[in-house]
């Protein structure tokens, strides 16, 4: 059976409407699942077996699934003009790979870590200028031990004309929050264009970032990771009055799909 462990947002007021979200879960009884009855839900607690190998592919993985997703096209919001929403991002992942395993603590054996991240994420932009835009996110897990953080700053140095597209450079960092056994952040840069047609605005950009990730716990002695991640991603935007709707496919070391839901005023 196909499982999911989700980021949960308990009471989140958006546009006068609370979001709610939950885990599910599967007893995979041919998983070993670290058991911790002290936690009230799957966090994310080093075990002493996790390995530098191990940690460096939890760090770029980790990484690339929660890099800042651009879920918008190179076309700036102009100033003074506000984009608020809810983003879902999913991303499939190999619950039975020690990776996963040993960065993760459990209350009981019927809460396995699941075959794919599911995050939703509260998002807002605003535009300062005709071409500059700065936003944010947040998410967090309240039965959990962790959390995301983040920023952006985006620059469109090219405005579409009919002959050209947009284009714009962006910059962004999300960090992760809660976690007592490591630090993680990603900084990225990316370069994204964009062309209207109609209703719609495909896009495509690539990002670079960097992962950095440092254990704080006596558990382990690992070293700090620093890891370049590339990503390449196309998505498609629709705006129909105030109502905006994105879904981009980001590809990496592992791939992300996800979709907003909001709001420009």
């Amino acid at each position: 059976m196909r499982t999911k462990l989700m980021y949960p947002m308990a009471n989140v007021l958006i546009m006068s409407a609370f979001v709610t979200a939950s885990y599910a879960h599967d007893n995979s009884g041919d998983v070993y699942w670290h058991i911790d009855p002290s936690v009230k839900s799957c966090s994310m607690i080093i075990d002493p077996s996790l390995t530098q190998v191990q940690w460096r592919t939890f760090v770029k993985q980790v990484g690339a699934i929660t890099a800042y997703k651009s879920l918008a096209s190179a076309e700036p919001l102009g100033r003074m003009n506000f984009r608020v929403g809810i983003d879902y991002a999913s991303t499939p992942i190999d619950q039975r790979n020690p990776v996963w395993i040993n960065t993760f603590a459990h209350p009981d054996a019927d809460c396995p870590l699941g075959d794919a991240i599911v995050i939703p994420t509260i998002r807002a932009s605003m535009g300062l200028t005709e071409n500059l835009d700065i936003g944010a996110c947040w998410t967090t897990a309240p039965n959990a031990n962790y959390g995301m953080v983040g920023g952006e700053v985006k620059y469109a140095f090219l405005r579409e004309s009919e002959k050209l597209p947009a284009a714009a450079v962006r910059g962004s960092v999300a960090v992760l929050t809660g976690v007592p056994d490591f630090d993680l952040s990603i900084c990225s840069v990316d370069l994204i264009a964009s062309k209207r047609v109609a209703v719609f605005t495909p896009y495509a950009g690539l990002r670079e970032s960097l992962a950095i990730g440092t254990e704080t716990t006596s558990k382990v002695n690992l070293d700090k990771e620093r890891l370049l991640i590339t990503q390449g991603y196309a998505g498609v935007s629709c705006s129909i009055w105030m109502l905006n709707l994105v879904a981009e496919y980001n590809i990496s070391n592992v791939n992300t799909f996800a979709f907003i839901v909001g709001f420009k005023f």
